[in-house]
């Protein structure tokens, strides 16, 4: 497994698992995953996301178009959308459970072993422990569904 350090913490990242498993799912903006308006929505503003936040989303080997649990809030307030999302990747933090969040462009990640039960219908039957919850809030300018 490749590392990578956050807030002094290690975590543990099977990136060439998580990039594979990532390709044979569905986008959240797909029938197949949800499909609903602020999936769509989401999964458009998320390719225009800043480097950094993509970066930061491609070193766990995560495709933020796919497989999150996606809720919209404060939808185009003041012409921006607020997003909170929920990812899944393959790894494991050492030393602590969780880590905070950490502010990295415009969005914020939180990252926390995942301890629930496999299968679970929010995550793809794909995945397997050890887990790493990804949570990331952003706010992005909105965008009509194109």
């Amino acid at each position: 497994m490749d590392g990578i350090t956050l807030n002094n913490y290690r975590v543990r990242i099977d990136r060439n698992n998580n990039i594979d498993l990532y390709k044979g799912l569905p986008k959240v903006s797909e029938d197949a995953h949800c499909g609903c308006g602020d999936c769509q929505l989401f999964v458009q503003q998320i390719q225009n996301a800043s480097q950094e936040v993509l970066n930061f989303f491609r070193q766990f080997g995560v495709d933020p178009t796919k497989e999150a649990e996606v809720w919209r809030f404060n939808p185009n307030k003041d012409g921006f959308d607020s997003y909170t999302a929920d990812y899944h990747f393959i790894g494991a933090i050492q030393g602590t459970d969780e880590i905070d969040w950490i502010k990295i462009g415009e969005a914020s990640f939180g990252l926390a072993n995942y301890k629930g039960e496999l299968p679970s219908p929010m995550i793809p039957s794909a995945f397997s422990k050890p887990l790493v919850e990804l949570a990331v809030r952003i706010t992005m300018p909105h965008k009509e569904l194109d």
